[in-house]
């Protein structure tokens, strides 16, 4: 017969469901709860309730945005009560992508321009240039060292390379950073991938492509850990980067859509997610890549934009005031750039936020559990002296 639970345990097991229940979007709450007594930060250091708080709250939180402005560098935006010290921030470079809990910067005319970046940990990796990945990052005449008019003329993502990962726990592990650009005005399409397990780029591989020139502003998508998508700047079709395979193909959208410029978003379901706006609507596909360039398109939803935006927001449609210009993956949120700012539409609430006066053409959603290293963010964000008394 078991021995029933003494009262400090039951005390523990019920704060700790407490804890389970708390936000993911709120580690302030967590790093508070840590500071209070032993016992909590106990609780809140425990793997074992890790691995759990992360189980129930599904898909990791979006802490904030990362966005590029002119001549002044990336800045981090929060939409959480994540906060990043400005000293971490560096100014000199740019930010290319957002994804599992890592984003990817570019400093042009350092050793190594490439860095990858965990902003909980403040955890800098950086990756050096390679000769052979001259011809898809500059254009002839380019000054590599010139940062604001010699940036890199390619495509960029980061993503895990854990086979099968769920992305929950994942940072502080092996990535992938893959470019994909054009050449000879867009005849040529090329592509090559960086292991941090290897330390080095892969052999550089292309494919023609007559008049297809790669969007190196565009969003990207990664499907598993070994395809990667990039759109052109048609906006009619997307590029297939099978890294396992080694293979470039070219993905059309069919004509029978009709929606004008498709913009990738990202990845729902399995499936590259798409967005047009036209009108007062925002229409979402949805796409399944087969082999051989082949694919699956279906309309996924329709969302009305009168009810959720402000009428200024909505003046000219037709002049194409309004795209999308983001997505946070799992928690379903799309960007909006409109005449009235920036808006954060959630697909799952129906509801639409303003996330201030920002001019912005990209926003790189950073999404990512703080639970794990609780202490550390304790004393990283808010200076909080460890715990003296016992609960």
């Amino acid at each position: 017969m078991a021995m029933p639970l003494s009262p400090p345990a039951l005390v523990d097991d019920a704060m700790r469901a407490v804890f389970m229940r708390l936000p993911a979007d709120d580690p302030r709450s967590l790093i508070r709860a840590a500071a209070v007594c032993r016992g909590w930060r106990a609780i809140l250091s425990d793997p074992g309730f890790a691995r759990g708080y992360r189980a129930l709250h599904g898909a990791p939180p979006m802490l904030g945005f990362l966005h590029n402005e002119y001549r002044r560098g990336n800045r981090f935006v929060s939409t959480s009560t994540f906060r990043r010290p400005a000293s971490h921030d560096h100014r000199d470079c740019h930010v290319l992508d957002s994804r599992h809990g890592l984003a990817l910067l570019y400093a042009p005319g350092y050793h190594a321009p490439f860095d990858v970046c965990d902003l909980v940990t403040d955890n800098w990796r950086e990756i050096d240039d390679d000769p052979k990945c001259h011809d898809i990052m500059h254009w002839p005449g380019d000054d590599p060292d010139d940062y604001y008019n010699g940036s890199i003329h390619c495509n960029a993502t980061v993503f895990c390379a854990i086979d099968r990962c769920d992305h929950l726990d994942c940072h502080g592990g092996p990535f992938l950073v893959a470019l994909v650009g054009s050449a000879d005005e867009g005849s040529i399409t090329l592509a090559t991938v960086y292991s941090s397990e290897t330390h080095q780029w892969s052999d550089m591989i292309s494919v023609q492509t007559p008049g297809l020139q790669i969007d190196t502003g565009g969003r990207t998508a990664v499907v598993g850990n070994n395809k990667v998508y990039v759109p052109n700047y048609e906006g009619d079709s997307v590029v297939e980067y099978n890294i396992r395979e080694q293979q470039l193909s070219v993905i059309k959208a069919p004509e029978i859509l009709d929606q004008g410029y498709l913009d990738l978003l990202g990845v729902e379901d399995g499936m590259l997610l798409f967005a047009s706006v036209r009108k007062p609507r925002l229409y979402l596909w949805s796409m399944e890549a087969g082999p051989g360039g082949a694919a699956a398109w279906a309309r996924r939803r329709v969302v009305e934009l009168e009810p959720l935006l402000p009428p200024h927001a909505l003046l000219d449609m037709s002049s194409s005031d309004v795209w999308t210009v983001g997505f946070a993956e799992g928690v379903r949120v799309i960007f909006l750039r409109t005449p009235a700012g920036l808006y954060a539409v959630e697909l799952n609430s129906g509801r639409a936020n303003k996330m201030g006066e920002f001019s912005i053409e990209k926003v790189m959603p950073y999404t990512r559990f703080c639970i794990g290293g609780t202490y550390r963010l304790s004393r990283l964000f808010f200076q909080t002296r460890a715990p003296r008394y016992e609960c």
